[in-house]
C-alpha cells in the first residue's frame, strides 16, 4: 500500500533554507530527527560554521556568545532538549533579549500523527512541546514538508525582530539526499 503522506524533507533543503536567510553559524546537539540535516551541513563547512555541544544549556550559551559576537546562529535540538534547558532559554532569550533561532526535532512522534496536531500525539514528549512554547510566549512554526521551507526565513525574521527566542519544530525526519 502506498504511502498518502507527503516526502519529507532533505537535509539539504533545510540547509539551504537556513543559509538563505542568513544564518551563518549551528550549535548543535545532535538529533535524531535532524541527524539528515547535521549531516549535511559536517560535509559543507563552508556555508554554516557547525559546533556540537554537549548538552541544550550549552548550544544556548554558545549560541548566544556567537550571537554576541556579531554571528547569526540557530541552535539544533530535540523536544526532550528543550525540556532540559528551560531555564538557560529563559535567561538567554528572554531576560538578556539574544534572538535565538531554535530548530527543535519531535522526537518519538508517530507516523500516525504525521499531518495532524502534535498536540494530539499520545507521547507527552511530543505533545507537550507547543504548550511549553507557549507559556514561554517564544512563537513557533511547524516544518513537515517542503512546502513549509518558508517559515525559516519568517522565524527568523521574527526572532530578530522581537529580539525573543522563535522556535521551528521539525515535526518529521529529514532526508539524506
Amino acid at each position: 500500500m502506498p504511502s498518502t503522506r507527503p516526502p519529507a524533507i532533505k537535509g539539504s533543503a533545510i540547509a539551504h533554507a537556513l543559509s538563505d536567510c542568513g544564518i551563518d553559524a549551528a550549535t548543535v546537539v545532535p538529533d535524531f530527527v535532524q541527524i539528515a540535516t547535521h549531516q549535511y551541513l559536517d560535509a559543507d563547512r563552508g556555508r554554516i560554521a557547525v559546533t556540537y555541544c554537549a548538552n541544550e544549556n550549552q548550544a544556548l550559551h554558545v549560541a548566544s556568545g556567537l550571537y554576541i559576537g556579531g554571528r547569526q546562529p540557530v541552535v539544533m535540538m530535540q523536544n526532550q532538549g528543550l525540556y532540559n534547558c528551560v531555564n538557560s532559554l529563559r535567561a538567554c532569550g528572554l531576560d538578556a533579549g539574544i534572538p535565538l533561532f531554535l530548530m527543535i526535532g519531535q522526537f518519538g512522534r508517530e507516523f500516525s500523527n504525521f499531518g495532524k496536531e502534535m498536540r494530539t500525539s499520545r507521547r507527552h514528549m511530543v505533545s507537550l512541546l507547543e504548550p511549553v512554547l507557549d507559556a514561554l510566549a517564544i512563537a513557533h512554526w511547524n516544518v513537515e514538508t517542503e512546502a513549509d521551507l518558508n517559515a525559516i526565513e519568517t522565524a527568523w525574521s521574527h526572532a530578530k525582530r522581537s529580539r525573543k527566542p522563535a522556535a521551528i519544530i521539525v515535526g518529521r525526519h529529514t532526508e539524506w539526499d
